[in-house]
Order: structure tokens, then sequence, then C-alpha cells
């Protein structure tokens, strides 16, 4: 064992929320385990409905209709008008039909039998199972290592006295680029029949001979390019599907006047059993090892958009990679696993936590009774699952994190499984830079990237406006145009900063690292976000600058009893305008650029509103103080500027003691803090899953243990049906909102770092927020801003030591527990802090 975190369950998934999921940024597969029939449900993170030029071809439509830079400025007037009918009936004709959808791939399928001593009577031929055999293996379980990212599975005979054993283990590898299956048998030998079966239907969903072999430039004659031991399935993606809340008949229309994405998957398998052809697949007999290797491809060219290539280079691809891929025998087994542990403890060891062992859960026992697990174990694996999860379904070269990861199995996913840039996507990404896993964060710029090429047409045909632009709703096509169909609610479908906040992450990539040639790389992209909010920005009557429209996502106030969702300056637009001008104008000044648009973003910057408390003593989350249509709203829009952007950081850095120690001034930066904290506690407890890594955030980043621990107990508990307080962990540990969603997975692994160590530029809080359930631990590796790694350890909850690790000279605050210590640091040195901060001999 590798001495990481695991989980478990004793028997194989009953449903696919008890599957395991594993990937390598590009395939996921949900392993479910078991001895006949057991499903291996594939993904392929390039695999999507429509077509490259649907977003060009939507924008086209709308100009057509006359929509454009005339209906904006019509829009304007009746927001600021207050004429709300007309302005949610123009913000309808803005907007274009809807995202495309992250489509399910294929699905292996493995049936296991002892073997009767190699005999093969051909009654199986087909993949089924033969009944008259010898009794089925008897299933011991399976697990999934966290930290070498195997799942691995335990089989026994039914005999008496020294029964055999088949090991199961599946990973899939990022070095090779595939999924690896793979059976080892002792004291006995076995039968395996493997099934591969592609997810959509159509002429396109059929074995290879539908586009021959020469035509992908395979030697028939060749091998490695057709046998017993190849499978290939090619799949047809569809030309349009809806959102389940879209009432669209048909919900899938499987073709259109474009062509859509192919996909194939193909399947080897070595062994030193028998290898025949079967229905759909391979079948071994007589085997003590079986290796398989599964590779996908599709004619995507993600990131460019451009057209489609050929159905034959995807199929050559996946030929190709499947074929250097499979082990000829098991040392060579052996070390393609290796390889893929190594790869994937280089990230999972970057950060590691420890509440004092390694955890191990038996799911879903353990999740069934949970409330018998310590807080602290649940933390744990939460912190390492989400990781985990990132790692899995975030690398380099493949499209980023959907709502689901790289995991889903329906042909309308909820929210279509895409891209929703309101909240979900950036949560996705928020524990990245903190804990080590910046190399995840490559697919989220090229998917920004993308929106910037795709959104500037946008913003000048539809808008007039300069620069780039993305909305509520993306897709692997770089969709930036509003959706809704001409029927989106303004309280979700009226939202222009999906770009702007995007750009924190690209921002991100560079204060984490400080490496200029990272900045200057994405540096055109940033301008261009702020050349449109420059643009969005209009005169509020009173000498400053708001954007408008604008709202607070997915929240109305009532005017005059009726909810409103559009206004000018929401909250959270202009934390996220001032956010990105701020940022911009830095990165002027650390590239020594010769920018014209510094004295605009300058002047814009002293002009937009600070945030201010309004009735009640809250956060005002609009311009005014009508009151919310929900006030416990699962979206927390109006506090984004406390996290994850951090414009209210320095007075928020209180315990609640502190709090009350006397009265705050109004409209100083602790009575806005204290609004932020009354707001979060008008939003009550309990909600979806990401809404509640929200909460643990925040309660992180004000610094209350106490309020963080609850929202965790809370978080880590089994998800309770539906409704909007159902959040939660299914059987697997999936979060759920419901349904699953990723980014309540990865937002927990955020929010807990956020409580060992909260960093700025310029300021490091050492256990700003730690719950008292977490008495004694140690995180070794947590990131800052300004290249700076950190070690903590404490006991009985207090700090026993901190080590800073920079890379760079400097000179940095460190606070704990009330003490502020400024700190030389020297790049290369690491500096020991012990209790009281006071410095330790290395």
């Amino acid at each position: 064992m590798s001495g990481g975190d695991r989980l478990r369950f004793t028997g194989p998934a009953r449903r696919w929320v008890e599957a395991f999921p594993v990937g390598n940024g590009r395939l996921g597969a949900m392993v479910h385990g078991g001895v006949r029939d057991a499903r291996v449900q594939v993904n392929d993170a390039t695999a999507w409905s429509g077509h490259p030029d649907g977003p060009a071809r939507a924008l086209a439509d709308l100009r057509a209709r006359g929509v454009g830079p005339g209906t904006l400025a019509r829009l304007r007037d009746a927001v600021a008008d207050g004429r709300h009918d007309e302005a949610a009936a123009l913000l309808g004709s803005l907007q274009g039909p809807y995202a495309q959808a992250y489509q399910p791939f294929a699905d292996l399928w493995a049936d296991v039998l002892p073997d009767d001593g190699g005999a093969d009577d051909g009654a199986a031929d087909d993949g089924a199972a033969d009944d008259g055999r010898a009794a089925d293996f008897v299933y011991r379980g399976r697990a999934l290592d966290l930290r070498d990212g195997l799942v691995t599975e335990r089989l026994t005979t039914p005999r008496a006295g020294a029964p055999g054993e088949l090991d199961v283990r599946w990973f899939a590898s990022a070095p090779d680029g595939c999924l690896h299956g793979r059976w080892r048998a002792t004291g006995t030998r076995f039968t395996l029949a493997l099934r591969l079966v592609g997810a959509h239907p159509g002429p396109a969903a059929v074995e290879t001979d539908a586009v021959g072999l020469d035509a992908v430039g395979l030697d028939a004659g060749d091998p490695d390019a057709v046998g017993p031991d190849v499978v290939r399935v090619l799949v047809e993606l569809p030309f349009d599907v809806a959102p389940p809340h879209e009432q669209v008949v048909p919900g899938v229309t499987r073709h259109g006047p474009a062509r859509t994405l192919v996909g194939a998957a193909v399947l080897r398998v070595a062994s030193d059993g028998r290898l025949t052809s079967a229905r759909d697949g391979v079948r071994v007999t007589g085997a003590t090892w079986v290796e398989a290797v599964l590779a996908t491809a599709t004619t995507s060219r993600w990131p460019d958009p451009g057209p489609l290539r050929a159905p034959g280079d995807a199929l050559a691809d996946a030929t190709r990679a499947a074929s250097a891929a499979l082990a000829r025998g098991t040392a060579d087994g052996d070390l393609a696993e290796r390889r893929h542990v190594a790869d994937h403890r280089a990230l999972a060891d970057a950060t590691t936590l420890s509440f004092g062992a390694p955890v191990d859960l038996v799911l879903p026992d353990a999740i069934d009774e949970v409330r018998g697990v310590p807080l602290a174990q649940r933390a744990q694996a939460a912190f390492a699952f989400g990781r985990y999860l990132l790692m899995a379904s975030s690398r380099p070269g493949a499209p980023p994190v959907t709502l689901q990861g790289r995991w889903m199995d329906e042909h309308r996913p909820p929210w279509s499984s895409a891209y929703t840039l309101n909240i979900n996507l950036q949560m996705a990404y928020w524990a990245a830079e903190p804990t080590g896993l910046g190399a995840c964060v490559g697919p989220l710029v090229d998917l920004v990237r993308l929106l910037a090429f795709q959104g500037t047409a946008v913003a000048r045909e539809l808008y007039g406006c300069d620069g780039w632009v993305a909305h509520h709703n993306s897709d692997v096509w770089g969709w930036a145009l509003p959706v809704g169909r001409g029927q989106g609610d303004p309280a979700w479908a009226g939202w222009w900063m999906g770009g702007v906040w995007l750009c924190r992450h690209l921002w991100d990539r560079y204060a984490y690292s400080l490496d200029e040639d990272v900045l200057r790389e994405v540096w055109p992209v940033l301008r261009g976000a702020a050349a449109f909010a420059l643009d969005w920005l209009v005169p509020d009557g009173a000498g400053g600058l708001v954007p408008s429209p604008s709202s607070s996502p997915e929240n109305e106030r009532l005017v005059d009893g009726r909810p409103v969702a559009l206004c000018a300056g929401s909250t959270m637009d202009v934390a996220l305008v001032r956010d990105l001008l701020t940022h911009c104008l830095e990165a002027v000044d650390v590239l020594g650029l010769d920018e014209p648009l510094v004295p605009r973003w300058a002047d814009a910057l002293e002009r937009l509103p600070r945030p201010g408390a309004g009735a009640g003593g809250l956060l005002r989350e609009w311009p005014d103080d009508a009151p919310a249509r929900d006030p416990h709203h699962r979206h927390l829009s109006h506090l984004v500027g406390l996290y994850p952007l951090d414009e209210l950081l320095g007075d928020t850095a209180r315990s609640p003691r502190e709090h009350a120690s006397g009265p705050a001034v109004p409209g100083s930066g602790r009575h806005v803090a204290e609004a932020a904290r009354a707001s979060l506690d008008a939003r009550g407890p309990g909600s979806t899953g990401w809404s509640m890594a929200w909460k643990a955030a925040l309660r992180a980043r004000l610094g209350d243990g106490p309020a963080l621990e609850s929202v965790l107990a809370d978080a880590l508990l089994p998800a309770r049906g539906d409704g909007p307080t159902a959040g939660g962990l299914l059987p697997n540990l999936f979060s759920t909102h419901p349904p699953f969603q990723v980014d309540g997975n990865l937002g927990l692994v955020a929010a807990i770092a956020e409580a060992l160590v909260s960093a700025t530029r310029t300021r490091v809080r050492v256990l700003p927020a730690l719950p008292s359930s977490w008495p004694d631990g140690a995180v070794v590796g947590v990131r800052a801003p300004g290249a700076l790694t950190l070690d903590v350890r404490w006991s009985a909850g207090r700090l026993v030591e901190v080590v800073l690790h920079p890379g760079r000279d400097e000179e940095r605050e460190v606070e704990h527990a009330g003490t502020v210590r400024r700190v030389r640091l020297r790049a290369g040195r690491a500096t020991r802090l012990g209790p009281g901060l006071v410095d330790r001999a290395g």
C-alpha cells in the first residue's frame, strides 16, 4: 500500500454513484467492479454535442434579427429608468439558444469466472458467461487509493482449502493516455470476457469495418492493426442536445446541417491465455494474467476552434495509443503502473494534509453512519479526494473540468454538464494554486483563450464594445453568447462578467509563481477582458461609474413587491471589475508595457463604488436597499470580494471575539467586513453542495473556526434527498447539488486549505480558522501568492512550527493567534518559526 488515504466498498457498485472515478485529464472512467457484467463507464473530455461553427452561426442569427448595440443602449436606458419589464424583454432579445452538452462515450463490460483448465467449448463466444462452468469468483471488495490513483479489486474462488485469488487493478495513465485494466491470478486460472460498446446509437456506433483500416493508414496485415486482441468502436456525437430544463422537443437531435464529432474507442488485450474474438469484444480463456488498455480519441482539434478532423484520424490516434501502451507481459504491465503511480504521486504529494493517520473509509457503511466518523477524518478524506478529482479531470492538453468533472453517463446531463461561469467553473479551480496543483489550471487557461476568441465578435457585434465577453454558460466550442432562447430568466441569463471573473485565475497563475513569462502569455486575454469591462461601465449620476446592465447571480430583489434581477452596479460585478482593473495595472508595471488604456483604467478604479452596508447591517447586494427575494439564496454573489477575491481581507481577518470587542465605524473596512459576516449569517445553514463549500471558504477567510466547523459537519454528511438544502455527499463521496457536481468536492479543498493558511501577497495568516475537532495535524506544501510555500504543524490546537520556503528574497508579515511578525526571507532558504512566531533552528 502507498500509505495514503483510501476509500473502500465491500461489494460492487449497485448504482453509478457507488462507482469509483479514475481519470487522466482526457479520459475518465467510473469503475463499478464485480464478477459478472462489471461496468467501466468511459468518458472522453472532447466528446460533446454540437460543432465548431455553432457559436458563430448563433451570433449571425441574432444579428440577422436586428439585435445589436442599439439593443444594449435601450436596455441600459430601461434599467436606468426602472422600466423593469421592458429591460427583461430587451434582455431576452439578446439571448441565443444554449451551450452544448458533454456526452457519455462508451462502456467496457467485464465477465470473469474460474477456468476449468482452459477448455473452450465455444458456448460463450458471444461474450456471455457460461453458467455450466465452475462457480463464480467471490467478490471481496474494492478500494480507491487516492495517493496512487489506483482502483483495486479482490476476488477469490469458492473452493475449500487453498482458494485461488484474482487481483484486479484499474488506472487511467496520464503518461500513456490510456485506461489500464490488469487481472492477475494466484492459485487458479480464469476466463475473462471483455465487451466494448459505444454510448450512442446510430450507424457510427459500429466496429471499424465501417471506416476501413486502409482509410486511416493501417495495414490490415499488421498484427497491431487487426486480430482477436483488438476491438474498435466508433461513436457519432449528436448535432444538438438541449439541457433538461429546456422544454425542447426533441431534446437530442442526432443529425443536422453541420458535421458533428466522431469518436473512436480502441481496446487492446494481451494475456498468457487463449484470445478469441467475441461479439463487441475479446474472450480470454485459461489465463493467469490479462493486460488490457483502452484509448479514446475524437475528431476535435481542441483547443483550436478550427474545423473537425476526419474520423479516420481519430481512429488512428486511438489505435496507435492503445498499441503503444499495451503491456505484452506482467513485467511491462508493472512498469506502466509504476510510471502512472510516479506521475500521480508527483501531484498528490505536492501538498499533503494529515490529522494523525491515513484515512481508510469503508463505504457506503461509513457514509450511512458518518456521524460516528470523526470530522477530522471526514475532512482529511474530503481534502485528498477533492485534489484527486482535480488531478484526474484536468490535465494539460484536454478541456477543463465540467460540472461533473470528467464523469457523467446521461445523454441530457443536468445543466448540460457544461461550463457555468457565475461560480461553478471558478470554484472548481480555487484549490489548484494553493494546494500545489497549478499544473492542472492549463486546461482552464486554454478555455479562456478560446472564449476570448469567440467572445471578441460577441462584444463587438452584439454590444459595440471593445475586448471580449463571456456570459453565464459556455462549452467546449467556446460559447460566449447569452443563453435562454429569448425566454431565459434575467436572474441567471442576464450576466456579463463570466470572462472578467475567469481572468482572476489567469492572474493567479502569475501571482503564485511570479513568473513574468506566464503573465506575458496571458496578458492579451487579460487586456481584452479589461477593455470590455471598461466599455461596460456607465456614469451613475453622482460622478461614479458602474457596470450596466448588471445582476447578482442568481438572486433577485423585490421592487414594489415584484422580483427584479437587473440593475446598474451589483456588488459582485463592481468587485470583479475592480479586481481585474487592479491586476491589469499591476501587470503593466511588471511587464513594463506602454498601454494606452492605463489612464482610463486608473480613472475607472477611482470612480467605482466601494462596498457598503445596507438595511439591517448586511452587505449591500444591489445598489439599493430593496430586500432580496430569497434571503437564504444558495448563491453568495455579493460576498465574492471576501472570497475568493481579497478586497475585504484586511479587516475580515478577525475572530468573532475580536469583532465583539467594540463597535465598528460605519464605512470603515471593519464595518464592511462585519456586514459581510452578517450577510453570511443571514443566508442560514445548509444548502446545495457547492454552496456549502463556498460558505466554508468564506468562514475560513473570516477566521471563524467554529462556524467553519459547523458548515463542514453539514457538508460532509450524506445527501438528504432533493431540495434547496439537500447538499452533502453521495455514497462514493461525490458532492451533490443535487445531483452530483464536482465543484462541491473541489471547493471543500479550497475551504480546508484556507482554514490552515490564508495568504495575500504581503501577509500570511497561519491556522486562522482551525476547528476544535482538528486538534493535531500537519499540512505540507501549501502555496501562497508570491512564490512562497509553507509547512505547518500543530498539536493540541497550538502551533508547533511553521516553515516558510520562499522562492524570492522578500519581507512578509506572518500572523498567528493575534501575533504579527515581519519576517525577512531569502530565496531557497527555509525559515522556521515556532510558537509565538519565534525563530527556530533548522
